[in-house]
């Protein structure tokens, strides 16, 4: 025997033990459970019996199983099986029942189910597969020429296809088998030779499995020379819509054949629509042809309707013989609706004769508008508005506003508008309402004595002012006061206090430890909070 059909020998031999598992589907009673059903078949022993073992638990104990064995092609089982406890109880057990298998008659796809019943009636019917088939190679292949071309494909290929029945026995010709590669076929002779031609090859030869046959393959390796291809496209009309616009484009495919350039037939293109600020291309819309394919003289017409004004391009996908590419055809502008994204008022609440920050985004369909006028106005009632601020969009589409007159004097509400362009449908954006509220401030704020001896009093005051059209104190409003010990960071709220009618509040402690001494109004439906000054005492 030759060391090439001892290697192929040794491989069938490697691949002819074979065992499926089917799990257990899931049983209507709990009583039985880690049901799984295996099989054992190996295709070159003489015997050819396959074996099938059962795994199973129950807690009232299983009293019978049986099984059925069938080919798929048929409707009804050809074999029973008889099921025997090998292995442990018949709560917790195994069960091995075998099969005379009959490849002649019964050949390729086999599945065997078990029927396991317990003692209280329940039944589970696991399942498992075996494939029973003469193992086979595909040998002697030869194949010319190596390397094809679109103008040149065929490929005529030659070989044998040998069977192994049994271990000890050697390989013998598979006569009547089909061998295909690529769209070409044939059947072996007697000595399990074939040969034919493919007018469109592939990378390999193969038998399917038929029969008593199993299946194999053989590579034939080719090597592709592919002609480059030339599309050229054009839009021919935008027809705008409501919605959009339909689009139609007319274009070409060529490739560079021996002769010069060829059309290419029968090809299917892909139209790539990106519309702008979109992640991804557009999706197609209902009845579009966004995949056209390429008459006999390589033309194609492509029609579809797009929602907005993007980047517009022809793909041309790569096969076989034949490379890919794409055309651009530039950006399509629709008018579209623009929008205002990010958009802040700060502070909230504003506080009264303040400075109020706008910003915001001016955004369109194919990014930022850059040098676009926008306004702020303002409103009392959210009916009667006045401008309030002008400005123009940066080359990012940011705009930023500030307003500080009598108008931040008063609640109110505010919104942008943008007066729109060519391009552009004008926008104002949905009113948002400042409330304004009075400012208020601490000063003279002051721990003492300093330093102070440990259980001596020590006097924290301050003054409160709030701020209309003037600095004005602050009666009759409360005022909580802070403690932080030194060395740590947590503020304590030792006490809150009632400020006078001059806006001065004053209270005293028991000096216990060195720390800081914080005082703060925290605002009401009219005021501001303040600021929080702080004094460091230190205790003798």
């Amino acid at each position: 025997m030759s060391r090439r059909r001892k290697a192929v020998k040794a491989s069938l031999a490697a691949a002819a033990l074979g065992a499926a598992t089917l799990l257990a589907p899931t049983a209507a009673h709990a009583e039985i459970h880690d049901a799984q059903l295996t099989s054992a078949f190996d295709r070159l022993s003489h015997d050819r019996v396959a074996v099938f073992t059962l795994k199973a638990k129950s807690s009232d104990g299983i009293v019978d199983v049986q099984g059925t064995v069938r080919n798929p092609a048929d409707a009804a089982p050809y074999a029973a099986l008889s099921f025997t406890l090998v292995d442990g109880t018949n709560k917790d057990g195994t069960w091995q029942a075998t099969l005379q298998t009959d490849v002649e008659h019964h050949p390729g796809a086999n599945v065997a189910q078990a029927t396991v019943r317990s003692a209280d009636g329940s039944t589970l019917t696991p399942a498992a597969g075996f494939v029973d088939c003469y193992l086979t190679s595909v040998t002697d292949v030869e194949y010319a020429p190596k390397t094809i071309d679109i103008e040149h494909p065929d490929v005529t290929y030659q070989g044998r296809v040998m069977v192994q029945k049994y271990r000890d026995e050697p390989l013998e010709p598979a006569e009547g088998a089909t061998v295909k590669a690529g769209n070409g076929s044939a059947v072996t002779g007697a000595d399990g030779g074939f040969a034919f031609t493919a007018t469109n090859p592939s990378m390999s030869v193969a038998v399917a499995r038929q029969g008593a046959l199993c299946g194999n393959s053989a590579s034939a390796p080719l090597t592709v020379v592919k002609q480059a291809t030339e599309t050229t496209a054009q839009v021919v009309s935008v027809r705008p819509t409501r919605e959009g616009a339909d689009i139609t484009v007319h274009g070409t495919v060529m490739r560079r054949g021996s002769a010069g350039l060829m059309p290419v037939s029968g090809l299917s293109l892909t139209v790539d629509y990106r519309q702008n600020g979109a992640a991804a291309a557009a999706a197609p819309a209902a009845g579009g042809d966004w995949w056209p394919t390429t008459g006999a003289d390589g033309t194609f017409d492509a029609s579809f309707s797009v929602t907005g004004s993007g980047r517009l391009s022809i793909e041309t996908p790569g096969t076989f013989y034949l490379t890919g590419g794409s055309v651009d055809l530039g950006t399509v502008d629709l008018s579209r609706t623009a929008q205002i994204s990010g958009l802040t008022y700060a502070p909230r609440p504003l506080a009264y004769r303040g400075s109020l920050k706008v910003t915001g985004n001016l955004i369109g369909d194919w990014g930022a508008i850059a040098d676009a006028p926008v306004s702020l106005e303002f409103s009392t009632d959210g009916k009667t508005w006045t401008r309030a601020a002008y400005n123009t969009t940066t080359a990012s589409g940011g705009f930023v506003f500030f307003a500080a007159d009598d108008r931040t004097k008063k609640d109110g509400y505010w919104r942008v508008r943008y007066a729109g362009d060519a391009l552009y449908k004008p926008l104002v954006t949905a009113p948002t309402f400042i409330d304004v509220r009075y400012g208020t401030s601490i000063g003279g704020f002051n721990a003492s004595p300093e330093p102070v001896k440990k259980g001596k009093t020590l006097t924290v005051k301050g003054q409160l002012f709030r701020y209309m059209d003037k600095k004005l104190a602050g009666p009759n409003a409360p005022v909580s006061i802070y403690f932080q010990a030194k060395g740590s960071s947590k503020w304590t709220q030792v006490a809150v206090v009632k400020t006078a009618s001059s806006g001065w509040f004053s209270k005293t402690f028991k000096a216990s430890k060195d720390g800081t001494w914080m005082a703060a109004y925290n605002g009401s439906a009219n005021y501001l909070a303040s600021n929080k000054p702080t004094d460091y005492v230190d205790v003798k």
